[in-house]
């Protein structure tokens, strides 16, 4: 009898412990996917370098996958998703399998890349993002902020700024 006054207490507890950890599994998917992305990207960078030739990331206009130039199908995303990639200051390259003009991540053969970023984002609005440093070719990854407190208070002050001219002039 008290094993079962005991099992019955613990299959509650576990009953009311499964919801909570449900929220958990979002946060825990985004982390895992831009971990993806960054070793996708890193194993980009190391085939440019181990090939000898430029290796092309871009989106995919049609699927809005990643499209690598030295691969036939483009890398998706999974539902829940939304993937944006921007471009670094280096200059893309003709003849890599890419569109030319569209945005696009250029990895060369010293390890160096263009640079850029991927914003991965969550239904829900959580983001994460992946960089690839120009000058190094290195790939991090991180939160991505809406806007820093300190040009939040800067934009503040510029409106407040000219709010006030507007009420010398008048």
């Amino acid at each position: 009898m008290e094993l079962l006054v005991v099992l019955v207490i613990a299959s509650l507890a576990i009953s009311m412990v499964g919801p909570a950890f449900q929220r958990l599994l979002p946060g825990l998917t985004l982390e895992a996917e831009s971990r993806k992305l960054a070793g996708l990207l890193r194993h980009a960078r190391s085939q440019a370098i181990l090939s000898g030739a430029p290796v092309a990331i871009s989106q995919d206009a049609e699927s809005g996958g990643l499209r690598l130039s030295y691969r036939e199908q483009p890398y998706m995303v999974p539902e829940h998703f939304s993937l944006a990639l921007e471009a670094g200051p280096g200059k893309g390259e003709a003849g890599l399998g890419v569109v030319v003009g569209t945005a696009q991540i250029l990895f060369y053969p010293r390890g160096d890349s263009s640079g850029g970023s991927l914003s991965l984002t969550l239904d829900d609005g959580r983001s994460e993002a992946v960089s690839v440093d120009w000058l190094s070719g290195r790939v991090q990854r991180g939160l991505l902020e809406e806007v820093p407190p300190l040009e939040q208070e800067k934009e503040q002050e510029k409106e407040q700024a000219q709010e006030d001219d507007g009420e010398t002039q008048e």
